[in-house]
């Protein structure tokens, strides 16, 4: 069973390069686990045993986490072009932001360079949201999307991830029947106001979510969306062709479930490509689980993880006994 939005997985150049801007600007600031090795369950993703590094850390404001990846056995793999909008792959990352101009008012004086100002678009039903993008150092583009429920200045986790796909009917009814980002919440034939990140490029655009009633096992993990990017004048090329799990750029997102093989083997009969089947893994610093991969139409991965420990404490303990801690500790800064 699909629980909620895990975790993103960013292939980068530096772990502590990348990391420490997600820690300073974007709050990532509780490490989940650090790991250096030549993990042999990595090895059927690979095509070999190579080494990387891996940390994960979490917004404990709520939301998805980030994975962040980098081969140090060989060297990180740059696109063989540049990313362009509407290739095939994640081409942004959505993260949940409260009281945003004066997140972006802090930023910008701090030296983030914006690719955007806070700007606004109208969706279906009257709702309007605002956002505002930015690159990290690896080029990767990050929406900061405002929460109104916020009242006080603070970045949170991830919440979607924009994927260009090559049809976006059959897009759409692989990640709402078969995934499960069963809620439509807007469809446009033509995005206007973006083309400081499209480029003027014609985009058509449809965001999913996953239902609200999800709940997942771990705390601050929240439900998130997909946000499927079609470009009809330009033949979008997969972003990781050619290329290698955890080679610089966006190369995946995760799902937290509660029964990775019961949840593999639905999505597969459902009509997912099987990429890797369930698999034990000692991830390091006390984070234990199963992950699994699926594919969807245009290739692109999907992870399934289930939680066993994070830092040697199960999902459990974290939900009702250090969940509030945590959220005391966000509430003042100091994580």
């Amino acid at each position: 069973m699909i629980t909620g939005f895990q975790h993103i997985g960013i292939g980068v150049h530096d772990v502590d390069r990348t990391y420490c801007f997600w820690k300073r600007f974007l709050c990532f600031k509780m490490k989940l686990n650090d790991h250096t090795g030549y993990d042999e369950q990595m090895e059927p993703i690979l095509g070999e045993r190579l080494e990387m590094r891996m940390l994960m850390a979490m917004n404990v404001a709520g939301g998805g986490a980030i994975e962040i990846v980098e081969h140090t056995s060989t060297s990180p793999r740059e696109p063989l072009a540049p990313i362009e909008w509407g290739d095939l792959g994640i081409l942004e990352v959505g993260i949940k932001t409260h009281c945003l101009d004066a997140v972006h008012r802090d930023l910008v004086s701090r030296g983030v360079e914006f690719v955007t100002p806070v700007k606004s678009m109208e969706w279906d039903g009257g709702r309007t949201i605002r956002y505002a993008y930015l690159r990290d150092p690896d080029g990767l583009l990050v929406q900061l999307v405002e929460d109104p429920s916020g009242t006080r200045p603070r970045v949170g986790g991830v919440v979607h991830v924009a994927l260009g796909v090559s049809d976006m009917a059959m897009a759409r009814d692989f990640y709402s029947r078969v995934v499960g980002f069963s809620e439509h919440v807007f469809q446009t034939d033509e995005l206007a106001g973006f083309d400081e990140v499209t480029g003027g490029r014609k985009t058509m655009m449809t965001i999913l979510e996953q239902p609200s009633t999800l709940e997942s096992a771990l705390p601050v993990l929240e439900p998130g969306s997909i946000r499927l990017i079609h470009t009809p004048d330009y033949r979008g090329k997969p972003t990781f062709e050619g290329r290698r799990w955890g080679d610089v750029g966006c190369m995946e997102f995760a799902l937290d479930v509660s029964d990775v093989k019961g949840t593999f083997d639905k999505l597969v009969s459902g009509g997912a490509v099987a990429y890797h089947p369930p698999t034990h893994m000692d991830m390091g610093s006390g984070s234990v689980g199963s992950f699994a991969y699926i594919k969807d139409p245009d290739g692109n991965t999907v992870e399934l993880v289930e939680v066993e420990k994070v830092m040697f404490v199960s999902p459990a303990v974290m939900k009702n006994v250090l969940v509030w801690p945590l959220k005391a500790a966000a509430r003042v800064g100091i994580l």
